[in-house]
């Protein structure tokens, strides 16, 4: 197929709006030349697709395997590979999570070979509230001093989806009641990373922590090494190294998780619906 794909860097530096492609119609050239500019832009905001849960589930494969996440409960009802993020309701309860992504996160750094690049389609989207913010994780270790970046080359940081034991974050309301269930029952074995990993394709370094999954540094007295990484993370999440996503109706957008770290910002308000599909695709062992 030809390829007539209109990329619209953002003035931030990363990330790029790309119009004039249809998703439904993929083939391999088009598929390396998302890939590139992945690698290029770090965050694709691809406008005006219109894609059913398995024509999403079809586009994702070309980007590799894709992992099941631990919330089966969260899950699409006819593709497991599909979590649905939502604020819809049915018989009083959420067909979705309503809740996700509520703190600096890289997705799935808590199992041994974390994500590679999430897909999230807007099916719907509310009025007010639902930016997804993205943090550029090379920039952030650009930014260090190199005295910091000395100190941090060789260690090595623990993370886990359990929030029952990360003091550093919360339990939402609506899972108060089953909080052991669906967090510590569910999530596997702590894995430990680099708090800098190199990008597998670009070869660039980039910091690799987040206030969600990483509970400390591994060899380190746990206040010191707490200490350390509120250091880091204010440096990621300084303003002038952030990109907030506005959504609209139909975007697709892809972001690579070894390099990005992202945040729901919620404000969504009650009664207004902001649906979406998202997928995630396997990565390699941070080194």
């Amino acid at each position: 197929m030809d390829i007539e794909m209109d990329i619209r860097p953002l003035e931030n530096g990363f990330g790029s709006e790309i119009w004039g492609i249809n998703l439904t119609k993929t083939d391999g050239a088009l598929q390396r030349e998302l890939r590139a500019a992945l690698l290029r832009y770090q965050v694709l905001i691809i406008r005006e697709q219109n894609l059913s849960a398995s024509q999403q589930l079809a586009f994702s494969k070309g980007w590799g395997p894709l992992d099941i996440h631990v919330q089966v409960k969260d899950q699409h009802p006819d593709h497991e590979e599909v979590i649905v993020l939502t604020t819809k309701m049915k018989d009083g309860k959420y067909i979705g999570a309503p809740h996700a992504g509520d703190y600096w996160h890289s997705d799935l750094s808590y199992v041994e070979t974390p994500t590679f690049c999430t897909i999230l389609h807007a099916i719907e989207v509310a009025e007010e509230g639902g930016d997804t913010a993205f943090a550029n994780m090379y920039r952030a270790y650009e930014l260090l001093p190199e005295k910091t970046k000395n100190r941090i080359k060789n260690l090595r940081a623990r993370h886990s989806y359990d929030r029952n034991i990360n003091p550093r974050v919360a339990v939402p309301d609506t899972h108060a009641a089953v909080a052991k269930e669906r967090y510590s029952d569910r999530s596997p074995p702590p894995a430990v990373h680099p708090v800098v990993r190199t990008h597998p394709e670009t070869g660039k370094k980039a910091l690799y922590v987040t206030e969600r999954f990483t509970l400390g540094i591994e060899d380190m007295d746990p206040e010191l090494s707490e200490f350390l990484l509120q250091e880091l993370f204010e440096v990621a999440s300084q303003p002038s190294n952030i990109y907030r996503h506005k959504w609209r109706k139909g975007d697709l957008v892809i972001w690579d998780n070894r390099c990005l770290m992202h945040i729901a910002c919620g404000g969504v308000p009650k009664g207004q619906i902001r649906h979406m599909h998202r997928t995630i695709v396997r990565g390699d062992k941070p080194y």
